[in-house]
């Protein structure tokens, strides 16, 4: 019997209670499994191969150092409650026992191999296996949650082993199967969306089409304002599942990293966006490669070890691209049949409804466009420091006393920045997709400048309100902002539009106090009227 097979009989044993065998000169040891809430039932199974024998421990928290794909180095930490880990525990022991030898002395336990499985359903989706590695650091920490809480029976502490190791490579340990259809959907996600809107991405590959949907998705960079060239990036996350030809990609990136001769094998990417009854919104990306790619777990403090929470094993990929074309497939629509030169006036309203707004406050943008006006509600609207200056000093010659007594005051220009959930406003997304083709080109940055006038409502009355005249975009991104690992566990993700503007002026309003000074005046019938008898009153009558 081989160490492989010895291996994978304590791997998909480790359901049942410590396992210790004897194996000619080798010592396998598992240790009893630990039952913490994986999302995904997604569990890291790290095989430990000392010089003195084998050693298989779950943790239920696994982080790759650096991003498999760049040429970076090779290190992972790993996080769980201390248990029995003899031989483990050696190889920390002896790596401070020993820490101030020469880099080359070399000892028992100072080298070893590590394969990390990732096991779900009895069955590893996903291998790597690191080679030569070495314990760095290690400590052990009693988790809290940092205000009291964890004294109380409900909450509790977690003492847990956080070691972190630095090895020499790095191999994947899955074997690529072409898949048998031409296009594979991987389906429904599993996870609730505020509003349903969810976000699914189709990879183009020359081998084949996968359409995969991912609860985080971050436009990282495309529509920013700058006179360099913008590159279009995008970065996807989810819990971690084998996708054939996705992570192909990642090992044709991975093999030819940090050569300059090789070329990576690029791939297309659509990106939609939609609510489960229609797509309100996407991009189109084009010949992007594999930026990054990292296996990691989400958690929060002691919370997942002691049950008030849990645990999300997720990959998270990063990918850079020529470019985007994005899509607005509903602008053309509010022109209706009516020829583009006859429309002068667009108009849309788009509601996003809210029933958790403090004090059931509303707020209203009207945006002004150079070929009509759309009314929405974002769910968050934050407007810059409109008193914030700043001061340039004028060091003259190297003086700084001069230089203190000279200086010259800037205002800052205002800006605002609207959040919200991805909605139906196509105006506002022609808008800014339109400002992206002159992006870079100088004396374009003040060109189609749009008037936004902004609502607080309460009631149906506006109590605040503020106008900013000729503004531009500054930049545009889609997010999702997941917190920690309660977003996997509660099983709830906000796919977010936010667009930042800058603007020439900034007026505000306060009808509230306006209406303090307003008189009203009474409706009587002045002199110029009597001659009118017909608006006489009752019982007065002319000669």
């Amino acid at each position: 019997m081989t160490i492989k097979n010895i291996q994978n009989i304590a791997m998909f044993s480790i359901i049942a209670t410590i396992t210790l065998a004897s194996f000619g000169t080798s010592n396998v040891f598992a240790e009893e499994e630990r039952q913490y809430k994986m999302v995904g039932d997604v569990v890291p199974v790290l095989t430990f191969t000392f010089r003195d024998g084998v050693e298989i421990h779950s943790f239920p928290s696994f982080d790759m150092g650096e991003n498999i794909v760049a040429d970076s180095g090779v290190s992972f930490s790993v996080q769980g409650t201390v248990t029995d880990a003899p031989l483990l525990h050696a190889a920390m022991d002896e790596a401070y026992k020993y820490r101030f030898s020469n880099a080359a002395f070399d000892y028992q336990l100072k080298y070893f191999d590590v394969t990390a499985d990732f096991i779900k359903e009895g069955e590893s989706i996903l291998s790597f296996d690191y080679n030569n590695c070495r314990v760095d650091n290690y400590q052990v920490e009693t988790l809290d949650s940092n205000d009291y809480e964890s004294y109380f029976k409900e909450v509790g502490f977690a003492v847990v082993d956080k070691i972190d190791f630095v090895c020499s490579g790095i191999t994947s340990n899955h074997e690529f199967v072409m898949p048998t259809e031409p296009i594979t959907d991987f389906g429904d996600s599993g996870f609730k969306f505020a509003k349903d809107m969810s976000t699914s991405v189709t990879f183009i590959f020359d081998d084949g089409v996968e359409k995969i949907q991912f609860p985080v998705f971050n436009l990282v960079s495309a529509y920013e304002d700058s006179s360099e060239n913008v590159v279009a990036q995008f970065q996807v996350e989810g819990i971690l599942e084998y996708y054939p030809l996705l992570f192909n990609a990642i090992d044709n990136a991975r093999a030819i990293s940090g050569t300059g001769y090789a070329s990576n094998e690029d791939f297309d990417a659509t990106v939609e966006f939609s609510n489960g009854e229609k797509t309100l919104r996407g991009f189109d990306f084009r010949d992007c490669l594999v930026d990054d790619a990292k296996v990691h777990t989400v958690t929060d403090k002691e919370e997942g070890f002691t049950g008030k929470s849990g645990f999300a094993v997720v990959n998270t990929m990063a990918f850079t691209c020529s470019g985007l074309s994005p899509i607005n497939m509903y602008y053309d629509e509010l022109r209706g049949d009516t020829p583009i030169w006859k429309v002068t006036d667009l108009s849309n309203v788009y509601m996003e409804s809210m029933d958790n707004t403090d004090k059931g406050l509303d707020v209203i943008t009207t945006i002004t466009f150079p070929d009509g006006v759309e009314t929405i509600e974002f769910s968050m609207f934050k407007q810059g420091e409109v008193l914030t200056a700043t001061e340039n000093v004028d060091n003259e010659n190297g003086d700084k006393d001069v230089a203190a007594q000279k200086f010259t005051r800037k205002t800052i220009a205002p800006t605002l920045e609207l959040r919200g959930i991805l909605g139906d406003y196509p105006m506002l997304y022609n808008h800014v997709d339109h400002n992206i083709q002159f992006q870079t080109v100088k004396g374009t940055a003040l060109k189609d400048l749009v008037d936004i006038d902004v609502e607080i409502v309460s009631n149906g009355e506006t109590i605040r309100g503020f106008n900013y005249s000729n503004c531009r975009a500054t930049d545009y991104t889609v997010e999702t902002d997941p917190n920690t690992e309660e977003s996997y566990v509660k099983n709830k993700f906000a796919l977010e539009n936010v667009f930042d503007f800058e603007c020439q002026g900034y007026t505000p309003n306060n009808p509230m106090y306006d209406a303090m000074f307003e008189v009203d005046s009474a409706d009587n019938i002045s002199s110029a009227d009597l001659r009118d008898t017909q608006n006489w009153g009752n019982g007065f009558y002319a000669q």
